[in-house]
C-alpha cells in the first residue's frame, strides 16, 4: 500500500461553504516474544517485525549504487474503551542498519501517536487530545520519495498536540447551539536539507447557532469562527482569521423561501514586533430564492453585493445546494466570493453495499502548521491502528460511521506539503473511491491541490493519481499493490520554478503461519524526474529498485 495515513474527520456544512512523551520500548532478539493484556476494556498489543531491503539505485551523476538495509521495527499499540472515554496510543522504532558500496551506517526513528475521547455528559460535552510523532517530508518536490530508506535527510522530526472541547444543545425546540474550542502546538526539527523548522500554536473558537426542531416558517443558521496562529520561526509574524455568516429562509408559500445571506471575512497577518500588520477583509450581503424540501434537501440562489480591499460594490450571483439523494448518497456545493476572488466548495458521496465513493473541493487561507493540524478525511476506509495495507481495512457501513476503539479513518494518499508556513490560498479537490467484496479490496485516489502564496510571487500545484489493492488467493495468502503517481509544479523564481514528476509503485505476497507469525515479499519501483529542485543526494533523476523481504510476530 503506497500510504496509510490516519486522518480526523472535519467536514461541516457552513452556511454557504463547506470546511470544517516519547516512549521508550526495549524489545530482545529479533522476533520476540510478545504479551496482551486484557484487564476491564484494556488491551495492550506488541509486536516485532524484521526487513531485510535490497535497493539498486540508478543515478544520473553517480551512476549504479547497490545497498543492503537491515531494518528492526518493535510496536506496541494500547487502547482502552469505556462507556464515556476511549483512548488509543501507537508507537514503534525503526532501527536501520545500512552497507553500501562505499560505507555503512545506522539510523533509530522513534514515533507514536495518540487519540483520547472524554464524554462525560452525554451527548452534550465532548473532550478530544490527540498529537504525534512522526518524521514528515519537507519538500514538496520529493512526494512519495522520501522515507527512512530513501532520502532520510529530507525528514524532520515534527510533534503535534491538540486539545480541544466541543459543547453542543441540538435537541432544542427553537433554538440550537454548538460551541467548540481548540489549542494545537505544532513542533518540527531542522532536516538536514530544510532549514526551516516550525514552533508554532494555534488557539479557534468556532460557534454555531439555528433554529430549532420546532421551525417551520424559518429557518436560520449563524456562524462564527476565529483562529490565531503564531509563527515563531518565521520573520512574518502571527497570522490571524475571523469568519462569520448569517443565512436564512423565509418560507413564502409551498417549497419556496425568500433567503437574505451575510458574510464577512479577515485575514491579518502581524509584523514580528508588532508595529505593523497587513489585513484582507471581504463583506458582502445578498437575497434570493430558495427550493427547500428539508435541511438536506435544498437549492438557493442569491444576488449579492461585496465591498473588499480590492473592490467596491461588486455584484454576484452565489449558489448554495445540499441536496440527500437518499441515506447513503448526497450532492453539496455551492459558488461565492471571497477577497481573492470566486470561491467555489463541493462534497459529493455516492454509496452502495460494496462500493463507496467520496469527492470534496475546499479553499481556505491557512498555513502549514494548520493543515497539520487540521487534515481532512474521506471516511472511504477504516482502519485498526496497526494497519500495514489496504487489506487490513474495511468500508464503513454508514456516513456517519462511528469509530471503535483502536480504529481510525485514513487516507489512501498523504498532503503534499511544504514546511515553510507561509500564508497560502489553499484550493484542495479530493477524490477517494472504495470497493470491497468477497476476496479484493479495491481503492482509487485522484488529488489536485494548488498553494497561492500571499507574501511573495510564488504558486505550487501537485496532481496525484494511484491505485492500492488487496487480494487473498486463500485464507493464509494475500496479494497487495500499489502505483501513485504524482505531478509537482512550482512557479516562482529562478530558485523554487520547476517541474517534477514521481512515481512509487509496489507489489507484494504475504503469508501467514498460525495467529502470530507473517512472512512477505515486497517488490518496490520508485523513480522521479524533472527540472524541480530536490532534496535529494541522487539528485532531480534517479531510479531506485528495491526487494524487501520481512518476517513479523504478533499476538492479540
Amino acid at each position: 500500500m503506497a500510504t496509510i495515513m490516519p486522518r480526523e474527520v472535519n467536514n461541516t456544512v457552513k452556511g454557504n461553504r463547506i470546511k470544517y512523551s516519547q516512549l521508550a520500548i526495549t524489545f530482545a532478539g529479533l522476533l520476540s516474544s510478545t504479551t496482551t493484556l486484557a484487564q476491564s476494556d484494556l488491551k495492550i498489543t506488541a509486536q516485532s517485525e524484521a526487513e531485510v531491503i535490497y535497493q539498486d539505485v540508478q543515478t544520473e551523476t553517480d551512476g549504479n549504487l547497490s545497498l543492503t538495509t537491515v531494518s528492526i521495527v518493535p510496536s506496541l499499540i494500547a487502547t482502552y474503551s469505556s462507556r464515556t472515554f476511549s483512548g488509543n496510543w501507537s508507537s514503534t522504532v525503526t532501527h536501520l542498519e545500512r552497507e553500501s558500496d562505499t560505507s555503512g551506517e545506522e539510523d533509530t526513528y522513534a514515533e507514536y501517536r495518540y487519540t483520547a475521547q472524554w464524554q462525560p455528559f452525554d451527548e452534550y460535552l465532548l473532550l478530544q487530545a490527540n498529537g504525534a510523532l512522526n518524521y514528515q517530508n519537507t519538500s514538496s518536490s520529493s512526494y512519495l520519495l522520501t522515507d527512512f530508506v530513501t532520502n532520510s535527510e529530507g525528514l524532520s522530526k515534527t510533534r503535534t498536540n491538540t486539545l480541544s472541547g466541543t459543547l453542543q444543545f441540538i435537541n432544542g425546540d427553537w433554538i440550537t447551539a454548538l460551541g467548540s474550542a481548540a489549542y494545537s502546538v505544532v513542533e518540527s526539527e531542522e532536516s538536514s536539507t530544510n532549514s526551516t523548522g516550525l514552533d508554532n500554536d494555534s488557539t479557534s473558537l468556532t460557534g454555531t447557532l439555528a433554529n430549532g426542531d420546532r421551525a417551520r416558517r424559518l429557518f436560520w443558521t449563524l456562524t462564527g469562527s476565529y483562529q490565531d496562529t503564531s509563527r515563531s520561526t518565521t520573520s512574518s509574524g502571527d497570522f490571524f482569521t475571523r469568519e462569520g455568516e448569517f443565512t436564512a429562509d423565509a418560507m413564502l408559500f409551498s417549497d419556496w423561501a425568500l433567503r437574505v445571506t451575510a458574510f464577512h471575512e479577515a485575514n491579518q497577518i502581524n509584523s514580528t514586533d508588532n508595529s505593523d500588520s497587513a489585513t484582507r477583509q471581504f463583506n458582502s450581503y445578498g437575497a434570493g430564492i430558495t427550493y427547500r424540501q428539508s435541511a438536506e434537501r435544498y437549492i438557493a440562489l442569491t444576488a449579492n453585493r461585496s465591498d473588499s480591499d480590492t473592490d467596491e460594490n461588486e455584484t454576484y450571483v452565489g449558489l448554495d445546494i445540499a441536496w440527500a439523494l437518499s441515506s447513503r448518497t448526497s450532492v453539496a456545493g455551492s459558488y461565492d466570493r471571497r477577497f481573492y476572488g470566486e470561491s467555489a466548495a463541493a462534497q459529493i458521496s455516492y454509496n452502495t453495499k460494496y462500493f463507496r465513493s467520496s469527492f470534496s473541493y475546499n479553499e481556505d487561507v491557512t498555513t502549514t502548521s494548520r493543515l497539520l493540524t487540521d487534515s481532512e478525511s474521506l471516511g472511504v476506509f477504516v482502519c485498526a491502528s496497526d494497519a500495514t495495507s489496504i487489506s487490513d481495512c474495511f468500508q464503513p457501513s454508514s456516513l456517519a460511521y462511528d469509530l471503535g476503539a483502536g480504529e481510525q479513518f485514513v487516507e489512501l494518499t498523504s498532503q503534499n506539503l511544504e514546511f515553510d508556513d507561509s500564508v497560502i490560498i489553499y484550493k484542495s479537490a479530493n477524490t477517494q473511491i472504495g470497493y470491497q467484496f468477497s476476496r479484493l479490496t479495491l481503492g482509487l485516489t485522484w488529488r489536485y491541490t494548488e498553494s497561492e502564496y500571499l507574501e511573495e510571487d510564488r504558486l505550487r500545484r501537485n496532481y496525484s493519481a494511484g491505485t492500492d489493492f488487496s487480494y487473498d488467493i486463500g485464507s493464509y495468502t494475500s496479494l497487495t499493490g500499489s502505483i501513485t503517481y504524482a505531478n509537482i509544479e512550482e512557479r516562482g523564481t529562478s530558485t523554487t520554478a520547476g517541474v517534477s514528476e514521481n512515481i512509487n509503485s509496489t507489489l507484494g505476497l504475504s503469508r501467514t503461519f498460525g495467529e502470530h507469525l507473517t512472512t512477505s515479499l515486497n517488490l518496490s519501483y520508485l523513480t522521479t524526474s524533472g527540472n524541480l529542485s530536490q532534496v535529494s543526494l541522487y539528485g532531480n533523476d534517479y531510479t531506485d529498485r528495491r526487494i524487501t523481504f520481512s518476517v513479523s510476530y504478533e499476538y492479540e
